[in-house]
């Protein structure tokens, strides 16, 4: 991380009194690299016959001259890993040794720096490439040794020699706690070298009756202003949350125009609600995106399909990536380390061939109890909170393109709307289409969700 250290030195005259007799000096500079410090010092030729700037030397009380010389030094980074250059699909994990914690890119950039002798643990969890310094082993210390070049075993390496055997492999696990309703929290990350010594990247309240999830728990600091792009994304998985069910199959148009029929009735409502040439369909929503995490293989850990919930296709590519990618700039443009909730609130209800309405699920039999799994949430949310600041904010979308304006006002807007304070979301926020949205105090919106176990009320909107 470049850094600038300035220095004020106050030297006797006596000790520069060859430089004073005949020369002024104008400047000074140091320029350092990792192997060398290279003194720069351009001087005027002007007769010592008085100083051409008064604030460059004074006396003390004694007549001695003294002469104030500041220098700047701009450390370069000794060992520089960039995200885009040097990290494949097989990367390993950046770790602090021996800790939970992961080593971040420097702020406001797309690369993580170390200091000449900063040690750092690389981790893959089906062990290195052969033929790899650490070969078959799980994990390796390395340290930084100048130049891009990383320390082990007594030689030196760049980091492309340190690949994993396999990508990085995360888990989901049942963390025996309860969250909203008796539903169970599951973590999602890395088990590392012992199963204590799991990290976590976010947590989920899975409802494993109706099998979905309430929300996801996770951080964004001002580090996830950059991440890792073009990072292929994977099937998602599916674990032993979903029982009997094949969730790839579900969310297929063809599965989803059938079950709609199945809830509505006739095949007329069902056409009229699902279009795939119109973008109107269901699709795989994440609730913590994929670009809310820095590493490929930190992304790749967000497509459990806990952490999706369906969500009409205009909503997800337009006002909810909006909301997505701002919320980021904001994290990274503010400073702001952030507590953040993204989940989803009630039943989607569409009327069928008679008007009346009816719950939408991905999965539907009549004759089961209860008949519907999978549900359409009605809203989708992104509560932000700064702890630190007691501040927050709830970001809300509406997850129904087929909604009427009355119907947005009467029954999709549960709180007060305050995004008329908010200016740093790009959105078409009142587009029904792309997902109508808006904004809310967090203790009101939770008060109506219940969703949030706060310790304390947020004072103050998050702006």
């Amino acid at each position: 991380m470049a850094r600038q250290l300035v220095l004020v030195l106050m030297c006797a005259a006596a000790v520069l009194q060859v430089v004073f007799v005949r020369r002024v000096v104008s400047r000074e500079h140091i320029r350092t690299t990792t192997d060398t410090l290279e003194w720069m010092l351009p001087v005027s030729e002007k007769e010592n016959d008085g100083p051409t700037d008064p604030g460059m030397y004074w006396s003390d009380t004694t007549g001695t001259p003294i002469m104030l010389i500041v220098i700047t030094l701009s450390f370069v980074p000794a060992c520089s890993i960039s995200l885009h250059r040097d990290l494949t699909i097989m990367q390993p994990l950046l770790l602090k040794p021996g800790s939970r914690e992961f080593i971040w890119p420097r702020l406001n950039s797309s690369t993580v720096e170390l200091d000449y002798g900063q040690p750092l643990e690389l981790f893959c969890s089906h062990g290195f490439r052969k033929g790899s310094p650490p070969g078959i082993a799980k994990s390796a210390i390395v340290t930084c040794e100048g130049n891009d070049e990383l320390g082990y075993a007594k030689e030196s390496y760049n980091i492309s020699h340190f690949a994993c055997q396999r990508p990085v492999y995360h888990v989901a696990q049942r963390t025996g706690g309860q969250c909203y309703g008796g539903s169970t929290l599951i973590r999602i990350g890395f088990e590392l070298d012992h199963p204590e010594r799991f990290v976590q990247l976010y947590e989920v309240c899975f409802d494993e009756v109706q099998l979905h999830s309430h929300y996801v728990r996770y951080n964004l600091n001002p580090h996830n202003g950059h991440h890792q792009r073009a990072v292929k994304r994977p099937s998602f998985l599916q674990g032993n949350f979903y029982a009997d069910l094949k969730m790839n199959t579900l969310y297929s148009f063809t599965k989803q125009h059938a079950t709609v029929q199945r809830i509505l009735g006739t095949q007329a409502r069902a056409d009229a609600v699902l279009d795939s040439k119109r973008g109107l369909f269901l699709s795989r929503g994440h609730l913590a995106a994929k670009s809310d995490f820095i590493f490929g293989s930190h992304q790749r850990a967000s497509f459990w399909l806990m952490n999706v919930a369906p969500q009409w296709q205009r909503f997800n590519a337009f006002n909810w990536q909006r909301i997505e990618t701002a919320v980021k700039e904001y994290v990274a443009a503010n400073d702001r380390w952030l507590t953040v909730y993204t989940g989803t609130y009630g039943v989607l209800e569409l009327p069928d061939g008679n008007g009346d309405p009816q719950r939408i699920f991905l999965d539907y039999d009549p004759g089961r109890d209860p008949p519907g799994r999978i549900p359409v949430p009605k809203l989708f949310y992104k509560v932000l909170i700064d702890e630190q600041n007691h501040a927050g904010l709830a970001l809300i979308g509406v997850n129904n393109p087929h909604a009427t304006p009355e119907e947005i006002a009467e029954q999709y807007v549960v709180c007060k709307d305050v995004s008329g304070a908010i200016d740093w979301i790009h959105w078409k926020r009142e587009s029904i289409a792309d997902g109508y949205s808006y904004a809310c105090d967090v203790n009101e919106f939770n008060g109506v969700t219940g969703h949030l176990d706060l310790v304390q009320p947020i004072g103050r909107l998050l702006l």
